[in-house]
């Protein structure tokens, strides 16, 4: 028997304020599970209870703030999971997860590129973001040193930099 908790309206309100700041990560849980497009509506409940649980167990302190996005997406990744076998265990509403699966994986990785490209728009600086948009076109830093004008051992500097910060990025989603 499942208990239910209630909660105030200063927890529910800060609550709703969380929600608003990490329904991103709800939305990289579906892609990440694989949830076709067309169900993301359906599934979105399911991935706001793992935010409510993680968020309820944020507050009785049974976790540390700074790890509270990682472990909020693999509880919702749990909890979307869990709604899948559950419907696949009874087959009343069949969930064919793999149906349409090369278009999911293609919205994945446009997914995850856009979510990369705006965490380098906000992380890099001016030059090193130059450097980056002309190395995309070229994907070969001698030309893009000759392009842009700075000296090769610059040029090897801003990639490395830049492939640490796209490395930094791929290793927190």
């Amino acid at each position: 028997m499942k208990s239910f908790i209630e909660l105030n309206e200063d927890d529910t309100q800060r609550f709703y304020e969380l929600l608003e700041v990490k329904k991103l990560l709800i939305k990289r849980a579906l892609y990440k599970v694989n949830i076709p497009q067309k169900l993301h509506d359906e599934f979105y409940g399911y991935g706001m209870e793992g935010l409510l649980v993680s968020f309820l167990i944020l507050q009785d302190g049974g976790i540390d703030p700074s790890d509270f996005d990682r472990f909020a997406f693999v509880t919702i990744k749990r909890k979307l999971i869990d709604e899948i076998r559950r419907r696949n265990r009874h087959e009343s509403i069949p969930l064919d997860i793999f149906e349409n699966n090369s278009d999911v994986v293609g919205n994945d990785y446009d997914f995850l590129y856009i979510e990369l490209i705006n965490y380098l728009k906000d992380t890099l600086n001016l030059s090193e973001w130059e450097f980056f948009e002309e190395y995309t076109k070229t994907l070969n830093v001698k030309k893009t040193a000759i392009a842009l004008g700075i000296s090769l051992a610059s040029a090897y500097r801003l990639h490395k930099h830049i492939k640490g910060v796209c490395e930094q990025f791929l290793l927190n989603i």
